[in-house]
């Protein structure tokens, strides 16, 4: 019988399959491409308008800096919770990783493509840790997708007037908070419901395989519970990272709107942000502009796709960092305590004395 670590060693794929994912891949980028050019046609996209960007480079230069602390932030929150499950991710590694998976997910579909880059570097090596590590990775883009989700609802209190006069937003600002609520249930389910365990082993008591790998993540999530101080701060430096991005779209609404501002963006920003992360295209092509464009218009502004369109200029910059990484490869970057390098020691002690208040 195949071992447990065997189910998640990367495999070497058959012609056919690659073939497949390839063709999978070309046909959503082209899908992508195509809802560009519908919305560049009948108008909805005013390419013009990017102009912009040349003479607002200031504000470009800006804008990547806001993106490489938004990376920053989630690499400090990674190294955190890889410390929770006593695992050694430095801060410098989880850097690299990040920027590793910025790169992937600007070019893969949503931002899966970019968690499968994570979990592949971050599981080398870790021939018995597989589990660990990926649930922890896992957990990681649970908790920067659950703050995603919290922000509008953060948000809400200061914008009553405006969700009295738009149904349609309230409607989906309720819809956000069912999914808030479901997220937040499920991983309390996993992290402190005792239970929980017992349920698995006995709904996977015939394939004894699975069970002990399911078992894996759940005492993985377990561990995440019992450090509750830790978990915490990772969510808030989650907020702070996505009010980052909420930061970068402000500046690409400047500079597609000179002169402009809205305080709705705090509150349409991460809905559209949401809508962009689903792995329907290559970078959510298309159907983020689309979404930007109709949540946009709901609070009587313009300009949502070519708003998307800068950050996705500034987002390849950041990208060739990721590059940069990638080129020069990785080698193990996530350690047990016990064989952590000394370095390695060092940078995780410094981010846990951070969290520490």
């Amino acid at each position: 019988m195949a071992s447990i670590d065997a189910v998640l060693k990367p495999s070497q794929s058959p012609s056919g399959g690659a073939l497949k994912k390839s063709a999978s891949l070309v046909l959503r980028l082209a899908v992508g491409v195509g809802i560009l050019a519908y919305l560049a046609k009948s108008g909805q996209i005013n390419l013009s308008s990017l102009a912009g960007l040349f003479h607002a480079w200031p504000v470009s230069i800006l804008a990547v800096g806001v993106l490489l602390l938004d990376i920053v932030l989630m690499s400090f929150r990674a190294s955190l919770l890889f410390a929770s499950a006593s695992l050694s991710l430095s801060f410098w590694n989880s850097l690299q990783l990040n920027l590793i998976g910025f790169l992937f997910s600007t070019f893969l579909p949503g931002a899966a493509g970019g968690d499968i880059a994570k979990v592949y570097y971050a599981t080398k090596e870790n021939h018995g840790r597989r589990a660990e590590v990926t649930t922890i990775l896992i957990l990681d883009r649970m908790v920067g997708l659950f703050s995603l989700v919290l922000l509008p609802l953060l948000f809400a209190p200061f914008f009553l007037p405006l969700l009295r006069s738009v149904p349609v937003l309230r409607r989906l600002l309720w819809m956000d908070a069912l999914l808030a609520a479901a997220m937040l249930a499920g991983a309390a389910l996993m992290m402190f419901f005792s239970p929980a365990r017992s349920w698995v082993s006995l709904l996977l008591e015939k394939w004894p395989s699975i069970r002990n790998l399911a078992l894996r993540v759940v005492d993985a999530m377990a561990a995440q519970g019992k450090a509750r101080g830790k978990l915490f701060i990772a969510l808030l430096l989650s907020l702070l990272a996505n009010m980052a991005l909420i930061v970068v779209t402000t500046l690409g609404f400047t500079v597609v709107n000179p002169g402009l501002f809205s305080l709705n963006l705090a509150l349409v920003a991460p809905l559209g942000h949401l809508v962009n992360s689903l792995p329907l295209t290559p970078g959510g092509i298309g159907v983020g502009e689309s979404a930007f464009n109709t949540l946009f218009s709901l609070v009587k502004m313009s300009g949502g796709a070519e708003t998307l369109l800068c950050l996705r200029l500034w987002n390849l910059a950041v990208g060739a960092l990721g590059l940069l990484v990638y080129l020069f490869g990785m080698g193990r970057i996530v350690h047990p305590y016990e064989d952590e390098p000394a370095e390695a020691a060092s940078s995780r002690l410094r981010v846990e004395s951070l969290s520490k208040p």
